[in-house]
């Protein structure tokens, strides 16, 4: 086999190198991938690498957390309706859980609601006002949601319902009211880009603190907060944010504890996937993650929500059924989506700057996930639409070289509402205006160019051997990078210096190798490529733990 591909070294600062294994006593290897990752001091490097409950930072340093606290503890104190509105994907139910279960530990009067995205798409929406004043409710606490809902709040101080929004998008236009999110931080803070649940978990840490400085729980117990990581953790997981800063802490303590999980929720979800012998990425991101995602694509984030509830394990499969019936309907909705999306981008011009597909009554939650697939295909910002009478609701999402909400919002004088992230993106839009967004978008990416070698270059972190690569340092810290995600990467090694002792070709398109020099071995696995050549003397690949064997292993990017 010959590569295609160009390897491309990522050279170190040597004078940091040096620091980092003189005086931060990193492994050679260890402080090469550090270093490439984009650590610059020893300090942050080992609290990423290892790190502690204790890392976790202030949540008062969020702007507005002491005015919330202190409104929540209001209400709490003089028995006021608090009232939970939650967006319906994985991050803005397990969100809105959290919120809820913890609230309730703390008072009765706690109200839920998570509208379908199916009926009203996605928002802080007014209609739903009168329903909370109905029940007597003064306060709205929103999650993953209404960091742009200007005018839904100024409505509900109409009705003398105060809100505290709680939410992780691009503001857009900052509602007059306490807001708590990460992006009224700095870019650098810990918080920036924490997701919905995220956020929430950094306002149930403030109050828990508060309460104790307010003696409110001098004759019981204060709530267990680490219960809820392992939640929060999927619903970081889900929402792609970089794991970094609260994010990484969350994710590391959050993944290790579902090994061992609190909530009967977790154990059915664990059980029911089979990873009693393990737990990996791949587990969440393709099993798991996927089937909580479909009730709210489908317009039924109610069940989600009832199924983290379930106060047994019998409850909890009841729910989990119902999960998997609506996950299987959305995998026939999605392939018959799809197949019907080929068919309109067969032919792509050679200079496609976008795709700009239109279809009639689509569900909302479909769109992204639709919009996302054709995005990694094709590296093109994909805008996906689905038409319903006069009105119609679209979905982007974009590559990474690529603001498309600052694009987007270039052409707000063509739609009703629109929010969300730099490459995901949602809008509404009379239908009428539709061919006006694309003529403005095709104006706008006129003179963009997207990089078409980029998937044609690998960038090796660090070089290095059976040996090294098997220390038992090195080891211990590969375990410890876990789990992977946006912006946390596996490392790319360079391996060479070994011998290939055998080559087993798995379901007729991978090889895996059994890689091996004096007494080391390490088992080496290239996806969708046959090898059966021997003479191989250089591999690229990113190492992983086997969650079956616990193992370390290595996934093959390109051999030579």
């Amino acid at each position: 086999m010959t590569s295609t591909k160009l390897w491309v070294n990522k050279v170190p600062n040597q004078e940091l190198f040096k620091e980092f294994v003189t005086q931060g006593f990193f492994t050679p290897l260890l402080a090469r991938v550090l270093i490439n990752k984009g650590f610059s001091d020893i300090k942050s490097a080992y609290s990423f690498l290892y790190p502690q409950l204790s890392d976790f930072s202030d949540p008062f340093t969020i702007p507005d957390m002491k005015l919330a606290v202190e409104r929540i503890f209001k209400a709490i104190k003089y028995g006021e309706k608090i009232g939970i509105y939650g967006d319906s994907d994985v991050d803005g139910i397990i969100g809105t859980f959290v919120l809820y279960n913890f609230l309730k530990s703390l008072t009765p009067n706690v109200e839920w609601l998570i509208p379908s995205k199916e009926e009203e798409g996605y928002g802080f929406h007014a209609k739903f006002l009168p329903y909370f004043k109905a029940k007597g409710i003064s306060l709205i606490i929103t999650v993953d949601v209404g960091i742009s809902s200007y005018h839904t709040v100024n409505s509900a101080k109409a009705l003398n319902i105060d809100v505290i929004i709680t939410d992780h998008h691009e503001i857009i236009r900052k509602p007059e009211t306490i807001t708590i999110t990460g992006k009224l931080t700095s870019p650098s803070s810990p918080f920036y880009y924490l997701c919905g649940a995220g956020v929430v978990f950094a306002l149930i840490r403030a109050l828990r603190s508060y309460l104790l400085s307010q003696g409110f729980f001098a004759d019981k117990e204060p709530p267990f907060l680490r219960k809820y990581l392992e939640l929060i953790s999927l619903a970081t997981l889900a929402d792609m944010v970089p794991l970094w800063g609260e994010n990484r802490l969350i994710t590391f303590f959050g993944f290790r504890d579902l090994l061992n999980p609190f909530f009967p929720c977790t154990k059915v979800l664990l059980e029911k996937e089979n990873t009693k012998y393990g737990l990996s990425e791949e587990d969440l991101y393709y099993k798991i993650i996927p089937k909580l995602n479909s009730a709210g694509r489908l317009g039924k984030p109610e069940i989600v929500f009832e199924f983290l509830a379930s106060l047994d394990k019998t409850s909890a499969e009841k729910f989990f059924s119902q999960i998997e019936k609506l996950n299987q309907e959305r995998q026939t909705l999605e392939d018959e989506i799809l197949k019907s999306f080929n068919y309109q981008i067969k032919d792509i011009p050679e200079n496609c700057k976008f795709l700009f597909l239109i279809f009639e009554n689509i569900p909302k939650g479909m769109l992204g996930l639709i919009a996302n697939r054709f995005k990694n295909l094709y590296n093109l910002p994909t805008i996906v639409i689905s038409q319903e009478d006069d009105t119609a609701y679209g979905s982007i999402r974009s590559p990474s070289e690529i603001n498309f909400l600052n694009l987007i919002s270039q052409c707000k004088d063509l739609l009703i509402q629109y929010g969300g992230h730099k490459y995901a993106l949602g809008f509404k839009i009379h239908k009428n205006l539709i061919t006006k967004l694309k003529s403005r978008l095709n104006v706008l990416l006129e003179n963009h160019s997207f990089c078409s070698y980029s998937n044609q270059l690998i960038y090796i972190d660090a070089e290095t051997n059976l040996s090294e690569l098997l220390h038992k340092e090195n080891l211990f810290a590969f375990k410890s990078f876990h789990p992977y995600g946006e912006g946390h990467l596996p490392p790319t090694l360079l391996l060479k210096n070994f011998e290939i002792k055998e080559i087993t070709i798995l379901r007729d398109k991978h090889s895996k190798l059994i890689l091996k020099k004096e007494d080391k071995e390490l088992s080496a696995i290239f996806f969708n490529t046959l090898l059966e050549n021997k003479e191989i003397n250089y591999i690229v690949g990113t190492p992983f733990i086997n969650s079956f064997s616990g193992n370390l292993e290595l996934r093959i990017e390109d051999v030579r």
